[in-house]
């Protein structure tokens, strides 16, 4: 009888916030060790609208792909990326990963097996577009000018929705820290 309780106690809870905060972005739950993990399924049109998903909260961008080995390699330092959830979690922080694969054959797998807590979408064409538009640069590559976005990347919204920071370290680095403490202490316009 107790368990039954618990179980209905955790459940209720567990649809209280799917109705407050999941919802609205339109995402698959997936619990983990009493967190979650959000797969973002609804259609996205870009980035910005991306964004405004989460609008009023400081959103820690992390873009990747499981072809990747640096991206892998941070990814996978499980000590640095609990210590960053409970960091987030603790301070509203939205922890948004953006994979670059083409389909999502391994994208879940990764996801689970590494527990990364937060909110997951798999890049489509108009977000891959914004990434080679808005976050790239222009060099010089074999004699032409061409744009080039570089992975692992890691963005900084604040609570505007504006681009704090488009070249943030990584989760373990303590200046990104530095960086988020500043922008919690900022009121939202």
């Amino acid at each position: 009888m107790k368990r039954k309780s618990i179980k209905l106690g955790a459940l209720i809870i567990a649809i209280s916030f799917l109705f407050l905060f999941v919802l609205p972005a339109k995402a698959q739950i997936v619990a983990s060790d009493k967190k979650y993990i959000y797969f973002i399924t609804d259609t996205v049109s870009n980035f910005d609208s991306l964004i405004t998903k989460f609008k009023g909260k400081i959103i820690y961008v992390d873009v990747w792909a499981t072809w990747c080995s640096p991206c892998r390699y941070e990814l996978q330092k499980k000590e640095d990326m609990q210590a960053f959830a409970s960091f987030a979690l603790k301070n509203d922080i939205v922890i948004l990963y953006i994979c670059c694969d083409k389909n999502g054959n391994s994208w879940k797998s990764f996801i689970a097996n590494n527990n990364l807590l937060g909110y997951h979408i798999l890049v489509n064409p108009y977000i891959n577009k914004d990434f080679h538009t808005i976050f790239s640069s222009v060099q010089n590559r074999a004699g032409a000018m061409k744009r080039s976005f570089y992975i692992p990347r890691h963005i900084i919204i604040d609570k505007n929705g504006m681009i704090a920071d488009s070249t943030a370290a990584d989760q373990s680095d303590p200046l990104v820290y530095a960086r988020l403490a500043k922008l919690i202490s900022q009121p939202a316009n």
